[in-house]
């Protein structure tokens, strides 16, 4: 069997040394501390509470990606140990961080850059089966992105974001569509999946967040006519806050016959950065 390996990075929240041969690229979260700019390796410098703390005391943060330096050393020290390197780098709609992947890749013949889509949970979860299917047969990049290919089709997800303030503080809603939500008390509801993060809807109460979230479900991913395979939940859960996140868990919970096993976890900082830490999410895949 062909040796191989994978490199993800701090989008999908799997840390340096949790796999065998699976390596780590972190993305940088910047804070600017009244003009003064601080930049960290996520998850090594910086975690996400205190990401979700520095939210909380109203600093301002900013992500970017890693630097060709940064890729080139890694790439430099594993090259000659693999027949063949799979990376998996944050959602391309979400970064320009896959450019350089693949800018910095061509003086690597063994380097295959794909990107996978997912993000926290939802990116260990399709690690891990490429690590089983790995075991099996050997993997080409044909047969790496068939997978991804394949799966992207039988899943959605949704953030429910109450709090707008840190998507106007990032100009990802204006001033004034902040102000409106705010003062109607609107939850903003926004797809993710293989397009990246989309605006769908708005609500006033989180009963009918659900019933938006069930709608596009079934109109996505068929979910009325298929059985669940893997549900991740996500909310912070080392933040108190106004906005009562648990019990619209406990209305998801409730809608999707999910149970305490469920496996919980929380946005990657590169994310949080933008909605802030005021949310809940979940992510379906069906059979």
């Amino acid at each position: 069997m062909k040796k191989v390996a994978f490199i993800i990075d701090s989008s999908s929240g799997i840390k340096e040394g949790e796999y065998q041969n699976v390596y780590y690229m972190p993305l940088i979260i910047n804070k600017n501390l009244n003009g003064q700019i601080t930049s960290y390796k996520d998850l090594i410098e910086i975690d996400n509470k205190e990401v979700c703390e520095l939210i909380n005391k109203g600093i301002n943060v900013s992500t970017s990606q890693p630097s060709p330096g940064m890729i080139t050393e890694l790439l430099d020290k594993i090259a000659d140990k693999y027949d063949d390197i799979f990376v998996l780098p944050i959602h391309e709609k979400l970064s320009s961080a896959i450019n350089t992947w693949r800018m910095v890749a061509e003086d690597y013949k063994n380097v295959h850059v794909i990107p996978q889509y997912s993000l926290s949970r939802w990116s260990r979860i399709q690690l891990e089966e490429l690590i089983e299917l790995s075991k099996k047969k050997d993997l080409t990049e044909e047969i790496v992105k068939n997978y991804i290919e394949s799966e992207k089709k039988k899943w959605l997800g949704f953030l429910i974001v109450p709090n707008v303030d840190q998507l106007v503080k990032g100009g990802r809603v204006s001033n004034f569509k902040g102000m409106f939500a705010k003062v109607l008390n609107l939850k903003l509801i926004i797809t993710y999946d293989h397009n990246g993060l989309v605006f769908l809807d708005k609500a006033s109460k989180y009963e009918n967040c659900v019933k938006i979230l069930t709608k596009t479900f079934n109109e996505r991913i068929n979910l009325d006519k298929s059985k669940i395979k893997n549900a991740v939940l996500m909310k912070v859960n080392y933040h108190d806050n106004k906005y009562h996140i648990e019990p619209l868990i406990d209305l998801l919970k409730k809608e999707y016959k999910l149970n305490d096993k469920t496996p919980r976890d929380v946005l990657p900082s590169v994310i949080t950065v933008h909605t802030g830490i005021d949310y809940a999410a979940i992510i379906l895949r069906v059979e």
